[in-house]
Order: structure tokens, then sequence, then C-alpha cells
């Protein structure tokens, strides 16, 4: 199957020049978590600014400086294997599809695959996600505060944690998305007291201190389970890849707790994790 067959065609791209108020506009106008980005007169692609990457840099306002570069790029009739193989070598969830100009034409992310491709695929009845899921998996307990669990979802390079009640029990799972949508970004005046060099000393005599402005992140005095997602759709390992990706899609969401017996959490599986199946079934 062609790049070209999944993918959304001429997407909505930002020009650099730009700032990140106006990035925070589009995200909210096209709900999306990504744009590429491209150089305003040529039109070439310089890389991909996702929302996450905004948020968390609150007093960075030139967006040129909070874009991710040499991002994985593909053709509209290379095959969807090498798109996967990118996505997962490289731990992106989206590739940007170019022409010969270098010229953005369309992006294709994991959720594109999952939606247009693994939910409608029969055959994917007959492979189950056991290979596929994460069977180590990073947790976080129901009242950690928000602020240490959007650096516990940093640390774990994850969109969203498990959240278990105090006897380990699965009670909930966190997003990323849950804890920034409740996030704002506030000025605050920081001082720095100047130091001299011993020769100067005379002239700091008063200790003279700079004070300067910041932006920051601010995240509200809550735990994780104010926030979190309490209406779980979980996943088992005899589960098949159509039947997760299917849920996925109807579900709009992006990954299952997996659990063994009747509650007993064993690991999740992300859509990203689903996309293996295009590069590592028996016999292709």
């Amino acid at each position: 199957m062609k790049v070209k067959s999944l993918m959304t065609k001429d997407p909505v791209v930002i020009e650099l020049p730009a700032t990140r108020s106006y990035a925070l506009e589009l995200f909210k106008k096209h709900k999306v978590r990504s744009f590429p980005v491209v150089r305003r007169h040529t039109g070439d692609v310089v890389g991909i600014i996702s929302i996450k990457r905004v948020l968390l840099h609150p007093d960075e306002d030139q967006l040129a400086m909070l874009v991710k570069r040499d991002v994985p790029l593909v053709k509209p009739n290379d095959d969807v294997k090498k798109a996967a193989k990118l996505m997962i070598n490289n731990h992106y969830r989206r590739v940007v599809v170019i022409n010969d100009e270098n010229k953005v034409v369309g992006i294709l992310t994991v959720g594109d695959v999952i939606r247009r491709y693994l939910s409608k695929n029969e055959k994917m009845r007959d492979i189950e996600i056991a290979d596929f899921y994460q069977k180590y998996t990073s947790v976080i307990w129901r009242g950690t505060p928000l602020k240490a669990a959007l650096r516990a979802l940093l640390l774990a390079d994850t969109m969203a944690l498990p959240v278990l009640d105090d006897e380990g029990k699965l009670i909930g799972i966190i997003d990323e998305t849950d804890i920034l949508k409740d996030s704002e970004v506030v000025r605050t005046v920081k001082s720095s007291e100047l130091v001299a060099s011993s020769e100067e000393e005379w002239i700091l005599e008063s200790h003279p201190t700079l004070l300067f402005e910041k932006k920051e992140l601010k995240l509200p005095n809550k735990p994780v389970e104010d926030l979190m997602t309490r209406e779980l759709v979980i996943a088992t390992e005899g589960m098949s890849v159509y039947d997760v990706a299917k849920k996925m899609t109807e579900l709009h969401i992006e990954q299952l707790p997996v659990i063994k017996g009747k509650d007993e959490l064993v690991g999740m599986i992300r859509d990203i994790d689903l996309i293996q199946v295009l590069i590592k079934r028996r016999g292709k």
C-alpha cells in the first residue's frame, strides 16, 4: 500500500517566521497536535511543531526556536511500511509527505494508519496484540500533584500513564492533554544578585539585583485523580490488532491499558505499537 492512499492531503502548514501565539491560535482552530513547518518564501520543509513543545516553553516567543527539525520525510509513492519504520525507529508519530521539489503535499500520522487501514483490514483479526504491547510501563499514583505528573510523563516519553490507587489497582488514566489543557501561562518577576570579580567588589557593596520578567507554565494545585479519565477502555492480551484499532478509531483514543484476568495491569498498547504489525508480520 502506498503512502498517498492513507495520508492527509494538503495539510495546514505554519510558515516561518512565526510567533508562538500565532501557532497557539492555529492549534485551537484546527484541534490537532502538530503542524508541518516550512520557510515562507520557498515552501521548503523545516520541521514539525507540536502543541506540547509550544506549551512547555512559554517563555520562547519565536517559533523557529521550538521547531523539531530533521523530521522523517517520505514521498507519496513510498510504501506505507517505509513510513511505519520511520515513525517507530525515530519515535515520531507522523511523517511529512513531500514531492520531488521538497514541498509539503501531505502528512501521514499514526492515527491515519490506524483509522484508514488497520481498523478496516479484516486480515488483522487473525493477529493478536500480545507481540506488540508495552509489557513494561510507567504508572502513577492517584495523589500525585499535576506538576510531578507532567514531569513523569516527560521522563517516560509517553503521552499517557495508568493511574493506580493506594492498593495498586488500576483506577484511571492521565493523558498529557488532560494536564496541559488545565494549565495557564503566567508572567513572573524573578531576581538575580549581581556578582562581581574580586577586583570589582567595591562596585557591588550594596548587593544590587537584576530583576527580569519570565513566562512560566502554571499547573493547578490538584492531584492526578481530579483530572484523570475514570471510564477506562481496556484491552486484553488475546485481543486482535483489528479490534484494538477499531476501539481506538471509534472512541478517538491513542492508548489502552492491557489487563490480565479481572483487573491485573500488565502493560499498555499504544497506536504506534499497533503499526509494528506492518513490518513484523510473518512472511512479510
